[in-house]
C-alpha cells in the first residue's frame, strides 16, 4: 500500500499559489514556487490544455507579459 508522502506536485503547487494569489505572471511564480521558468511553462500549458487555468496578456510598466489565473470554476470546486 503506498502512502502519501505529504509533498507536493508541481501542478499542485501552482494551483495552490493561484488559488491564493488569483493571477500571476511567469516571473511570479518561477520567484514564488523556486521552479524554473521553462519547466513551469511546461506545467503551465498542461494546466491550460486541462481547462484549470486560462491565459491572457497583461501590460504593466510598458511591457506585455503573460499572465496565468485559475479558472473560477476550479475556484468553486476546490471552495475557495
Amino acid at each position: 500500500m503506498m502512502t502519501y508522502a505529504g509533498k507536493l506536485t508541481v501542478k499542485e503547487k501552482i494551483i495552490a499559489y493561484l488559488s491564493v494569489e488569483r493571477c500571476a505572471s511567469l516571473d511570479e511564480l518561477s520567484g514564488a514556487l523556486k521552479i524554473k521558468k521553462n519547466e513551469l511553462k511546461v506545467y503551465l500549458s498542461m494546466l491550460a490544455k486541462e481547462d484549470i487555468i486560462s491565459r491572457s496578456w497583461g501590460i504593466a510598466n510598458g511591457r506585455k507579459f503573460m499572465k496565468y489565473c485559475l479558472k473560477e470554476k476550479v475556484r468553486e470546486a476546490i471552495g475557495i
